[in-house]
């Protein structure tokens, strides 16, 4: 199985269910309630511990960022995953590292001083 290079017709298969997928999040954060309440919030960032990249096709991709392995800068960002996959995304090495620290800070909870 390792080393096996998709068929053509299965990377098509692959690129029709990835944009149904996709298609399936744009419109989760588009869709409110009666009421006027606002759009899902994590619908639109792909979920609490995703970071928001751009393929270099302008695909929006959404990444775990606790599965992230490497990254590397050759013009455009390589990120290796965990599980051996990777990506080329036209986002900085930078702007990636920027995410992670913002969700990082997110996480820390601060005593209240009051108490």
């Amino acid at each position: 199985m390792f080393g096996r290079r998709r068929s053509s017709a299965d990377q098509k298969m692959m690129d029709r269910v990835r944009e149904r997928h996709m298609t399936g999040i744009r419109e989760a954060g588009h869709h409110g309630s009666a009421s006027g309440a606002r759009p899902n919030r994590r619908a639109q960032s792909g979920g609490r511990n995703m970071i928001r990249v751009t393929r270099l096709n302008g695909e929006l991709l959404f990444l775990n960022i606790l599965q992230i392995e490497t990254m590397e800068s050759i013009p455009e960002t390589k990120i290796k995953m965990m599980n051996g996959d990777y990506y080329l995304v036209k986002d900085t090495a930078e702007s990636v590292m920027e995410q992670v620290r913002k969700f990082y800070r997110s996480c820390i909870v601060h005593e209240d001083e009051n108490k």
